[in-house]
């Protein structure tokens, strides 16, 4: 749409949306395509792949006839009228790099364009030069290939951080585009892109009402995620309480579903860009560890501690950041969890407001709270990872074990995804728990043997000792395992430093060394997950009905783990099991998954998704978890199709 409106319509009183007043608008003369003459644009390189349709800046020889002749007959409607003259013109600066294309195509066919040229008339809103603005001239989808999103592909592309006009030419600052009032489906692209409304007016040149919108590179829009690529922080400590934990991931843009707008319509894709593990000192474990075991009497050094553990984790994101040069304003969000300190109920450590005031970059965090006033636990948080990332593909028969093992263990049963107008695959959703330990009172017994070692190399030390039978039955009668009802979830508090302690002394007094103690605990450690999905995992987890079983965790690279795992599997479910899976299985990165697990939880919840699985949790409802706290780049929220 190719209006243009000068400085006086600008600064006049504006008109959002639907409003009855009707501003009159100046327009500067000769403005209407005054364009630069300057030609400094690159090309990105940047390419999508988005359901079967590919996203490109066109080339500098690409044909403008072909782009004028697609564009006259697809984009001329009662909303668009096409001037040849200065559409041909516009199309031809491709070739000098003033006008810049971003094209869509199926297999090699042309099915969308998006064009912009630099200059006109609204540098003089910005006041920072001619070149500091960028003019979306032709926007326009062969009607043969709506309904892909390419249109909001096409402009999310537009304004991207490495594909769009920022990345072509750094002296744009701005880029504007004028639609009908009447053009939703122009107008609609245009926002779920990025771009927001600046004011509608009078348009006497034309005779008509039309919009104007902007989108800023600096103003703090980048990117909601809905549309465009969005790099997201996580950060958290688990409960093996060995450090903070720090990943930097591109999220994809999210598709949701038709019926309910907070409701994922398939997984998500990410990229890791950065992941590092920051260890505690054995002063901040130690004073972690103490905050964990709620014995403290001044009530102050909890409040302390929960605003030292955000200086904390707001320490290590900028540490990630300087290390690996990653510009810090291309980060749109931080998802932090913090450490757990209670889990019944949960209460997480490390102010969401100390990480962003010290890092700059808004926060999303506190997710746990909103699925207990739900009625559920606040856990297992994996269940929503695995929900969304772990699934069999639709159409396939058996549903897949996935576990994790850190300081304790979780569990999620996941059906595949559903076949469209399958009734019972459609029906069917995740089931999970955390069956209890994980490797907490492992690490623990391989310090008590050797101080230096923080844990079990490759299980060598529990593969040369023996499992004491009698010990182990005495482990599985505690409280936690004999619980017979869903929900289960589990917290510092049902195993703390103080049980292993009891656990121990009562080994030694049955002449049981520290060696055997840890082939022992090893044994629990995959016996009680075992055990668990026998009891809980129903019909399509029982009785040989899944072999596909799959574990994350540093526990991966113990091959005594995973031997024993296998037999306690193989035992408990009635089933051959061929090999248990790791992430690297399904392209995953397997030292990262955690962190952008919690990215994932802060991305869902700035965006207004779902993001706890009541089935496993046992809440109520599904809720979006999270509190929000702003940092310098924040810009707002806008929470999409929300009840009110």
């Amino acid at each position: 749409d190719l209006g243009k409106v000068g400085l006086a319509g600008l600064m006049s009183k504006r008109r959002m949306g639907n409003s009855p007043s009707k501003p009159s608008i100046v327009v500067l003369s000769g403005v209407d395509r005054a364009f630069s003459t300057s030609a400094k644009s690159i090309n990105t390189g940047v390419t999508w792949a988005r359901n079967g349709i590919t996203y490109r800046q066109l080339e500098s020889d690409f044909d403008p006839n072909l782009l004028f002749e697609f564009n006259k007959k697809h984009g001329s409607t009662p909303h668009n009228f096409i001037p040849d003259e200065p559409v041909k013109k516009h199309f031809s600066k491709l070739a000098t790099g003033e006008t810049t294309v971003w094209g869509a195509f199926s297999d090699d066919e042309l099915v969308g364009f998006i064009s912009g040229e630099t200059g006109g008339g609204y540098w003089l809103e910005t006041g920072d030069g001619s070149d500091s603005t960028c003019f979306i001239n032709e926007f326009v989808v062969s009607p043969e290939h709506r309904g892909k999103r390419i249109g909001v592909n096409l402009t999310s592309m537009s304004v991207d951080p490495k594909a769009g006009i920022f990345a072509v030419d750094g002296d744009v600052k701005e880029m504007y585009t004028t639609v009908h009032k009447d053009n939703v489906t122009s107008r609609t692209a245009f926002i779920k892109g990025g771009y927001r409304e600046v004011m509608t007016y009078s348009d006497t040149m034309r005779e008509r009402d039309t919009t104007v919108l902007k989108f800023s590179k600096n103003s703090g829009s980048f990117p909601r995620g809905n549309s465009q690529t969005m790099r997201v922080i996580g950060v958290q400590s688990g409960n093996a309480v060995d450090g903070i934990d720090v990943g930097i991931f591109d999220f994809d843009p999210l598709v949701r579903s038709k019926t309910d707008s907070r409701v994922l319509a398939q997984s998500l894709n990410y990229t890791t860009i950065a992941n590092k593990t920051f260890p505690f000192t054995p002063e901040e474990r130690k004073y972690v560890l103490g905050l964990r075991a709620m014995r403290l009497e001044d009530g102050n050094e909890y409040a302390e501690g929960n605003y030292k553990f955000g200086d904390w984790c707001a320490q290590r994101v900028n540490d990630l950041l300087d290390e690996t040069g990653i510009d810090r304003s291309t980060v749109a969000l931080i998802g932090s969890h913090g450490q757990t300190v209670s889990g019944h109920p949960h209460w997480e450590f490390g102010d969401i407001s100390v990480i962003a005031q010290k890092t700059g970059i808004t926060v999303a965090g506190d997710f746990r709270p909103a699925d207990v006033a739900a009625g559920g636990n606040g856990t297992p948080c994996t269940c929503t990872y695995d929900s969304i990332m772990l699934r069999p593909n639709a159409g396939e028969k058996k549903w897949r074990i996935a576990i994790n093992i850190g300081g304790t263990s979780s569990v999620t049963f996941c059906p595949p995804w559903p076949t469209k107008g399958d009734a019972e695959s459609e029906a069917m959703v995740p089931g999970g728990l955390d069956p209890g330990l994980g490797v907490f009172f492992m690490d623990l017994t391989v310090r008590a043997i050797d101080p230096t070692l923080e844990y079990d190399d490759d299980g060598k030390m529990a593969r040369s000792g023996n499992v004491n039978e009698e010990l182990l039955e005495e482990f599985l009668k505690n409280k936690y395992y004999q619980k017979s009802e869903l929900p289960i979830g589990v917290g510092p508090d049902d195993f703390p430093e103080t049980l292993w302690e009891e656990w121990r002394a009562l080994a030694k007094s049955k002449g049981v060394s520290d060696l055997d103690l840890l082939t022992t605990f090893t044994e629990l450690t995959a016996k009680q997950i075992a055990m668990a999905c026998k009891r809980f995992g129903g019909e399509h987890i029982v009785n040989g009905a899944t072999d596909d079983v799959l574990l994350r965790g540093g526990v991966c690279n113990n091959s005594y783990f995973v031997e024993r795992l296998k037999a306690n599997f193989e035992e408990q479910l009635n089933t051959k099991i061929e090999g248990i899976k790791t992430l690297e299985n399904l392209n995953i990165d397997e030292d990262s998954w955690e962190n952008a697990m919690y990215a994932m939880f802060g991305y869902l919840c700035y965006n207004n998704v779902y993001n706890f699985v009541p089935s496993c949790t046992g809440a109520s409802r599904p809720v979006v978890g999270g509190r929000i706290a702003p940092g310098k780049n924040f810009h707002s929220v806008r929470l999409e199709n929300t009840p009110m």
